[in-house]
């Protein structure tokens, strides 16, 4: 499919399946958080991780994806079957969904010609392997300093008030802390891809704001925030 992309910032990408990669080709792209990581005890017990790595590959919108840094990639039976993403530096959320959406439908397009399509249910929505991306599947999210907010108490509590989740900089196994999160929203079900980027944006907006209250020195009842 990805052969046949249109889009000129696609058309010159690279597909790359797990098995033709060097163990040190692997781990590189692994380190710089372009590849998925390989199957831990989870996956393994799941079931996501058999006959690894066998149909798993990458595709990147990159001529050499050893020297380039791609911003749009779609990951090939990690734990589903797709997996799309943009990555984009800087605050243009508009931007980095505009690119999601121009890859999704050149995606989409090259499915349909092959009778395949996207799975989806009428009433739940687009359908994955993990149940809590039920429904518009998408995750919306930004890094963001927040180095003294993040030290708190009650600071995931606000987060998941103002319904959005926290993870550590490189996802969420990721338990070291740097001061920066990656924040997303938390709902997938029931709500438009509009909505949730909003309400992810408000969301930052708001962490943002107090972070920079602590930063002159203003007091902050988190606990109070967090049940406003």
């Amino acid at each position: 499919c990805t052969k046949n992309f249109q889009a000129s910032n696609l058309s010159n990408g690279v597909y790359l399946p797990v098995l033709s990669m060097t163990n040190d080709q692997n781990l590189d792209l692994i380190e710089r958080h372009i590849l998925f990581d390989n199957p831990n005890e989870w996956t393994i017990a799941s079931g996501l991780g058999r006959d690894w790595p066998d149909g798993r590959a990458i595709y990147a919108n990159v001529s050499d994806i050893q020297s380039q840094t791609p911003d749009f990639m779609i990951w090939i039976n990690e734990e589903d079957h797709l997996r799309i993403m943009t990555l984009k530096k800087g605050g243009d959320i508009q931007g980095a969904f505009t690119s999601l959406m121009n890859g999704v439908r050149e995606l989409e397009r090259e499915l349909q010609l092959r009778g395949w399509h996207f799975a989806k249910d009428p009433r739940l929505g687009y359908l994955v392997s993990c149940p809590t991306n039920v429904g518009t599947t998408m995750r919306a999210s930004v890094h963001v300093r927040l180095v003294n907010l993040g030290k708190l108490p009650g600071f995931f509590q606000l987060v998941q008030r103002l319904k959005l989740e926290a993870r550590g900089k490189y996802g969420e196994t990721d338990r070291q802390y740097t001061g920066v999160f990656d924040i997303s929203n938390a709902e997938r079900l029931g709500k438009s891809e509009v909505h949730l980027i909003n309400l992810m944006v408000e969301g930052v907006a708001k962490l943002i704001q107090i972070e920079r209250q602590l930063e002159n020195g203003e007091s902050v009842n988190i606990d109070e925030i967090a049940k406003s």
